[in-house]
């Protein structure tokens, strides 16, 4: 087990010196605390997650503890449906006090402590506007909330070789990210693997079924995996320094342009501190990522790292969002529902006429007796970058850290609500051919936010007049600094970006590490088997 607070707190020093800091302790920050800890790196890992005591959050603390409880005696299918639904509603109202948007999320019943305070970590939207921002605070980051897909799926080649408007094109090619998708998909036991094991009775039927009704379809099963144990193994090299509750403020750096350190607040004693590296990851999620960056000014940055580019902020993006769930007939079989586990449609919109939009849809089929089947589909189209979807920074808004928030501009436009049309008869046609009476259907997409595939606002490009980062996601404005989450994103496609954040993370921590001839030696040990990418 990783312990949750460092030698920084029990020092209390200021002035402590790394050799990287990586801000965040999800799936990139894990990733990037081994690699560079493997580099010979002594690092410091920051993470906003902290478990506050009974007294100091009795009512959270409270509902954390019983509402999980609840909703799995709800799933146990020991209560009465009419009974069940009116408990959900019951926790979905006591969740509302503190989590108001939080608890809108499909898995908040299953572990409220996972998501942040929206009392203590505000945010605003402009008027006419809608973004349900779901975050967690803790080691592990949204991948270790339970009922995660955890779906790892590589952006296809096509993405960057043709991106949906000229803002989303990326700088570098489906080429220079494949080594680093291999190095990844290794890490995960997922190497040479293009699907999950076996499929059960039940998905090998869901997948012949969708043969037989549309021969071009490629359904599959998922490519789902349990997260990476990055910061066990990046422990047991003895150079992993993991600061819990620590929210940082800010990004320091010299007058030359280098990065220096981070300033951040610790939510258990209050108080502000500063540590100090030449190399620095921020890998705290897309937007709070952007929100560091925004909130990182000084004289030759005055709105903020990348600022200068005008497009820090901007092009902000989610997958266009729409499912639907209903009842089937019974299975020949009793299969319990596997956690995680679905069918994959790639490319789903080519079985309608390939038009303008590009979507995937997952299918979910488990039995749940009663002589029935449960039946759900959901659809991920790609939401094209635009510069008028954006955040900034809340100048009359604060967060219980006293930083500014973010307030977002950012709406759906003509061809998003196109795409989730053409979504929603697709979704329509699946339901049909499973026989499934649909119980409740998107006719357009789900509010932003709700994929929880946020993307842009930092974004990679090879001008630092209309970009944040370079092709190696180092900042233009900041030499050291690293941004490698969804952030830095020109376009997303349609699959989740999971598996890129990571491959871009490990293609970002190598460039680091060169940087660093102690470093350097051992990394290219360490990644001998990809070597040629590196030259």
């Amino acid at each position: 087990m990783i312990s949750e607070r460092g030698t920084v707190a029990a020092s209390g020093a200021d002035t402590d010196s790394f050799d990287a800091i990586v801000v965040g302790a999800g799936a990139a920050g894990g990733l990037a605390s081994v690699l560079l800890t493997e580099a010979n790196l002594r690092v410091l890992t920051l993470d906003a997650g902290w478990t506050p005591s009974a007294s100091r959050a009795p009512y959270r603390r409270s509902i954390s503890t019983i509402v999980p409880s609840l909703a799995a005696l709800r799933s146990s299918s020991l209560l009465p449906p009419p009974l069940a639904a009116f408990g959900q509603r019951v926790l979905k109202a006591a969740g509302r006090v503190r989590q108001p948007v939080q608890s809108k999320s499909f898995a908040w019943m299953l572990s409220p402590s996972g998501f942040v305070d929206d009392r203590d970590f505000p945010y605003s939207v402009a008027p006419g506007t809608r973004f349900d921002w779901f975050r967690a605070h803790q080691v592990g980051g949204r991948m270790v909330i339970p009922g995660h897909g955890r779906q790892y799926h590589r952006i296809r080649s096509d993405v960057f070789a043709n991106p949906i408007n000229a803002a989303g094109r990326w700088p570098i090619g489906y080429d220079d990210i494949a080594p680093w998708y291999d190095l990844v998909e290794r890490r995960l036991g997922m190497e040479g693997r293009e699907t999950d094991e076996d499929p059960t009775t039940i998905e090998a039927q869901t997948i012949e079924a969708l043969k037989r009704r549309w021969p071009g379809a490629a359904p599959t099963l998922g490519r789902s995996s349990a997260p990476l144990a990055a910061l066990e193994q990046a422990e047991a090299t003895g150079r992993l320094v993991l600061q819990t509750g620590a929210v940082v403020d800010r990004v320091e750096v010299d007058n030359q342009g280098r990065v220096t350190g981070v300033a951040y607040t610790d939510r258990a004693t209050k108080t502000q501190r500063r540590v100090r590296a030449p190399i620095v990851f921020l890998c705290a999620s897309a937007l709070e990522s952007t929100r560091i960056l925004l909130s990182s000014q000084s004289e030759r940055s005055p709105t903020g790292l990348g600022g200068r580019s005008g497009a820090l902020g901007r092009y902000l993006m989610d997958h266009i969002t729409l499912s639907c769930d209903g009842a089937g007939p019974r299975f020949d079989v009793e299969e319990p529902q596997i956690a995680g586990r679905c069918v994959h449609l790639p490319r789903f919109n080519r079985q309608f006429g390939d038009g303008p939009s590009r979507y995937n849809v997952q299918l979910y089929r488990w039995s749940v007796g009663n002589q029935r089947s449960h039946f759900t589909a959901v659809s991920f189209a790609e939401m094209a970058p635009r510069a008028e979807n954006r955040v900034t920074l809340d100048p009359d808004r604060k967060d219980v850290c006293g930083n500014p928030v973010l307030r977002f501009e950012c709406a759906h436009d003509a061809a998003d609500l196109a795409a989730g049309s053409e979504q929603a008869r697709a979704l329509r046609e699946l339901a049909e051919t499973f026989d499934a009476s649909i119980t409740r259907m998107d006719t357009k997409p789900a509010p932003l936010g709700t994929a929880m595939h946020e993307c842009g606002t930092a974004r990679m490009g090879d001008d630092p007049a209309t970009s944040v980062v370079d092709p190696n996601n180092e900042c233009w404005d900041a030499k050291g600094l690293y941004v490698t989450d969804g952030a830095a994103f020109p376009s997303q496609g349609s699959n989740h970006p999971t598996l890129t954040i990571m491959a871009l993370t490990a293609r970002a921590c190598a460039h680091a590490a060169r940087t660093l001839p102690l470093a350097a030696a051992a990394i290219m040990t360490n990644l001998d088997a990809i070597t040629p990418a590196l030259t």
